[in-house]
């Protein structure tokens, strides 16, 4: 997002236009005044454009754009290099919901690296999201299996929420089972203002038993009603039965059709697919715009100032205008 030291002489740029509509006019008055306006076509010089392009056209456009890049020098544009986390955009937070139930331990999700673990293909799809040098909002890890369990609380360190997801597939959760709601009861209860919006991500194949689908649909509709939140469904695995690992009789499938009956609950709610998710920044994405720095807390922040770049090539420019033409001295 680009800042401006000087944003009003930005309009400065406009200068080179306003003097070609005024000098333009001036011709055409000074013209109408020699001759009738039929005439007007019959006294324009036509050798004038089969004359030097140097100096009737790429002159002016030099200085033009000589002009123009100066203005932008004089502006100062400015990048954020460091942004204090209470000035970034504080009213959005994510959520990224890790479903670490046995079902997500079967081997049929595609990563990166081919045919994975459901949870290994979650959590590599997840930190595909992350980039160290991108700003984030706050971003929490929550897993659930039997019970819900904080990987890590909403934090701006994307660093540290790549840390944590690069060790993903490697935590083992203390109960057994796949207790979504009592994941969706950890959200509730974090501090939250009034106007703050939170945006879950939840990675699963979907695998709920039949007695506790109308449990979660209603528990999902309760928390949409008690906070605002988005929800964005992405399911993970195979829709042909796999083995559950350590369970010899248990097969898996992932349940893409009651995800899309989860997402059909809500305007809020989606769902998505891994494919199209994979190396797309979580901000973007999720359409999670950061709030704009206003002028009275610039002083907070370490910029990038970039008016140099401007300045050299107009410096650049100024010296290709003012090299002589080659043809200056030559007869006609």
């Amino acid at each position: 997002m680009v800042y401006w030291r000087e944003p009003l002489l930005i309009w400065l740029m406009l200068f080179p236009l306003v003097v070609l509509v005024i000098s333009s006019f001036r011709e055409k008055k000074r013209q109408a005044q020699l001759v009738d306006v039929e005439l007007l076509p019959w006294i324009q010089p036509p050798s004038r454009i089969k004359r030097g392009i140097r100096r009737a056209g790429l002159n002016p456009l030099l200085l033009s754009t000589i002009w123009v890049l100066l203005t932008l020098a004089l502006a100062g544009p400015r990048t954020p290099q460091f942004i204090p986390n209470d000035l970034k955009a504080a009213h959005d937070r994510v959520v990224i919901l890790l479903d670490y139930s046995d079902s997500m331990r079967a081997i049929d999700a595609f990563g990166p690296q081919g045919v994975v673990p459901r949870v290994t293909a979650a959590t590599q799809l997840a930190d595909s999201w992350f980039n160290s040098d991108e700003p984030i909002v706050e971003t929490g890890l929550l897993a659930f299996s039997g019970r819900a369990h904080w990987l890590l609380k909403p934090t701006t360190d994307s660093n540290l929420v790549q840390h944590v997801l690069s060790q993903g597939e490697e935590h083992l959760l203390p109960t057994l089972g796949s207790n979504l709601v009592d994941a969706l009861s950890a959200i509730q209860f974090l501090p939250r203002e009034s106007d703050t919006n939170t945006h879950i991500v939840l990675l699963t194949d979907g695998d709920v038993a039949a007695e506790k689908q109308e449990s979660l649909e209603s528990a999902l509709l309760t928390l949409h009603a008690s906070m605002p939140i988005t929800l964005s469904l992405i399911g993970l695995g195979s829709a042909e039965p796999s083995q559950v690992p350590g369970h010899p009789l248990a097969n898996t499938s992932m349940n893409s059709s009651f995800l899309k009956q989860l997402a059909s609950l809500n305007q809020d709610f989606s769902y998505r697919l891994p494919d199209e998710l994979r190396e797309e920044p979580l901000m973007v994405w999720l359409n999670i715009e950061s709030r704009r720095i206003t002028p009275e807390n610039y002083a907070r922040v370490v910029w990038h100032e970039w008016f140099a770049l401007p300045l050299l090539l107009a410096l650049l420019l100024l010296s290709v205008l003012l090299q002589p033409s080659r043809g200056g001295h030559a007869h006609d």
